[in-house]
């Protein structure tokens, strides 16, 4: 009963937040992102295809939450989501991400396209979280 309750919770808390969270209009800039190291590596299975040691490595092994993201913008946001697209090695077509991945020394593009299938459970909720306020 005690999860559901949390999780009710939360849920609600998400929809009060998208009701009532400002728009804001994306940078034109790739913007700085705070760090955030605070991850749990045991939790997830390796996948071989990304990379690990980044900044971002927490997008992939634990769900984030709208109150870690309510002050960013939606350039902060953007690279947000598309760092765990990075981490698997997707190339970038927009000129303002690709040239910021590219100046990261563990970014190695490599494919255009990421399967879906290769995102774990974390990295698929945080992706669609990190859309809603894109």
């Amino acid at each position: 009963m005690k999860t559901f309750t949390k999780k009710a919770m939360a849920i609600v808390g998400l929809m009060a937040a998208m009701v009532f969270a400002p728009v804001l209009e994306a940078s034109a800039q790739v913007p700085s992102i705070p760090r955030n190291t605070t991850t749990n590596k045991a939790k997830v299975k390796k996948n071989r295809n990304v990379v690990w040691g980044t900044e971002y490595d927490y997008l992939s092994t634990r769900y984030i939450t709208f109150e870690e993201i309510q002050n960013y913008d939606r350039g902060q946001i953007r690279v947000l989501k598309n760092s765990i697209y990075a981490r698997h090695g997707r190339i970038f077509k927009d000129k303002a991400l690709r040239e910021y991945f590219e100046s990261q020394d563990w970014y190695k593009g490599t494919r255009y396209e990421i399967p879906a299938k290769e995102f774990n459970k974390y990295e698929n909720a945080n992706i669609a979280l990190l859309l809603k306020y894109e």
